[in-house]
């Protein structure tokens, strides 16, 4: 059966522009991970046969990040994905407000096939509420395959 392994990379979070966040910088917190997906006929939806955690905060330990900066993370995660499976890349980011409701910039949910997993950047979104942006900057390896 063919494999792929593949590392899945989350470099940094970078703060595009802080808008009317007071101050210089955004307070950020979020989750991201790496899931192997398959087909499973018996209920006929995908399920995860294995996940990984790249960056995890809590709206009660955010990261600051000030404007024009990256938070350097630099965790990664190795997934074995066969033939007909899926890479999947979830997650979400947020914005830690005083004075008002939390903002969440954004979520994801990346499903890749596997015959289109390759050593590359990943299409990530900008992560935008009003004008508050934070770029995510992650990456796929291939590193062996059969």
């Amino acid at each position: 059966m063919a494999f792929k392994k593949v590392v899945v990379k989350l470099h940094n979070i970078l703060n595009d522009n802080t808008g009317d966040d007071p101050g210089d910088a955004l307070e950020v917190y979020g989750r991201f991970d790496a899931t192997r997906l398959a087909f499973n006929p018996g209920i006929g939806e995908l399920v995860p046969l294995a996940s990984f955690n790249l960056f995890d905060r809590s709206g009660g330990n955010p990261q600051d990040i000030v404007e024009g900066t990256a938070f350097v993370v630099e965790n990664s995660a190795e997934l074995d994905i066969f033939n007909e499976e899926y890479l999947q890349i979830t997650g979400n980011v947020w914005d830690q407000d005083d004075t008002s409701p939390n903002d969440q910039l954004g979520s994801i949910d990346i499903r890749i096939p596997f015959n289109s997993i390759a050593t590359g950047l990943v299409q990530m979104p900008v992560f935008e509420e009003s004008n508050q942006r934070v770029v995510v900057k992650m990456s796929t390896t291939v590193t062996a395959q059969g």
